[in-house]
């Protein structure tokens, strides 16, 4: 019997399916999600120019993949997927089900700085006003303090709305690896090996094509191994355990310790955090415009397609109670009428004459 593709659990609504391709994705933040999602669009034939046109406050072009799911025509959810179909879905029925994770050390690094360090609109006016999060940088050390005191506050356990946001929330609540069967779950470290399945899979269907996989969302400050220190390597396994229980053999935090590069942090990071910073700010300003605007022009639109509506008919007036119609006034007598009523006279009067005669 071939595997479902959901054990009993509700469909994801962070997944792709393609139908055609006979594939399904299920993205996790922080995780080359921007250009698998970039990649899973191109194979389904999405036009890219929907995702261009979303007003959110994005960062550039490539982050508008991650505008709501109204862009998406032909890479529907789980949910919306026809019953026909989502019965076919199995690893064992010829489908590729994948999902890529990544070791929480650098996943919160990444998610902390791209979210908080410079300053993305909807989390600078969400919680700029938190004592944890960070300062513009004017030197190296200020962006490892921050760093830091976020780590030690862990603002994503407690925090009522950062909490829920995927971004800082473990990998296995995206993942569900008990609710999904997977053909396979990649390491971010092995993305080279995800592609070329894709390929030997597509290849098998006579789809086999480049993958559009665009380098997307890099972040300003690299990692570097002190920012480690303090214990913090310690802290973040024990706030993300439920990762580490279920995937830490495949993190070796002194191997990846070795694949950053070396400190201290450069200057060059702190002009980096603050041109992005800055550039991030003047997006917030444009977006809150546009949102206006389009706003305004939706009350234009509706005023006038209700002033360009016939107005409504009036009631007609009730009728006026009927009253008896006066008689009609006689019409004058025509010639034809004038001569036959002086002939009827006529003869009236030559009847009397012959009755005296005879007398």
């Amino acid at each position: 019997m071939n595997a479902p593709l959901l054990n009993d659990i509700a469909p994801p609504s962070n997944s792709f399916v393609l139908p055609k391709h006979k594939m399904v994705y299920i993205p996790v933040t922080k995780v080359a999600c921007t250009a698998l999602r970039w990649m899973v669009a191109d194979l389904a034939g999405e036009d890219f120019d929907r995702f261009h046109r979303a007003s959110g406050a994005h960062q550039s072009r490539l982050m508008t993949i991650h505008s709501d799911r109204w862009a998406w025509e032909f890479a529907p959810q789980v949910k919306n997927v026809p019953p026909e179909v989502l019965a076919e879905i199995s690893r064992d029925n010829g489908w590729f089900i994948f999902t890529a994770i990544r070791d929480p050390w650098t996943r919160l690094w990444s998610a902390w700085q791209s979210k908080f360090l410079v300053r993305h609109t909807p989390y600078l006016r969400e919680y700029g006003d938190q004592p944890w999060f960070p300062r513009v940088p004017k030197k190296p050390s200020d962006i490892l303090d921050d760093w830091f005191t976020f780590v030690e506050e862990a603002p994503w356990l407690t925090h009522r709305v950062l909490k829920e946001d995927r971004h800082f929330r473990t990998q296995f609540v995206s993942v569900r690896p008990r609710g999904v069967n997977y053909t396979k779950i990649y390491d971010m470290h092995d993305m080279p090996t995800m592609l070329a399945d894709i390929h030997t899979h597509l290849r098998g269907l006579g789809l086999d094509q480049e993958l559009y996989t665009p380098r997307a969302n890099e972040n300003p400050v690299p990692m570097t191994p002190e920012a480690l220190d303090h214990g913090v390597d310690e802290m973040i396994e024990r706030a993300y355990k439920r990762d580490f229980a279920e995937w830490g053999d495949r993190w070796d935090l002194e191997k990846i310790k070795t694949k950053l590069p070396a400190g201290p942090l450069p200057m060059d990071a702190v002009t980096a955090v603050a041109y992005h910073a800055s550039a991030n700010e003047r997006i917030g300003d444009l977006s809150r415009e546009l949102k206006k605007a389009q706003a305004r022009v939706s009350e234009l639109e509706k005023k006038l397609a209700a002033s360009s509506k016939p107005p409504a008919k009036p009631a007609d007036p009730a009728p006026p109670a009927k009253t008896a119609a006066p008689p009609a006034a006689a019409a004058p007598p025509t010639t034809l009428e004038k001569a036959q009523d002086f002939a009827v006279k006529a003869k009236r009067r030559l009847d009397k004459i012959r009755a005296t005669a005879q007398k």
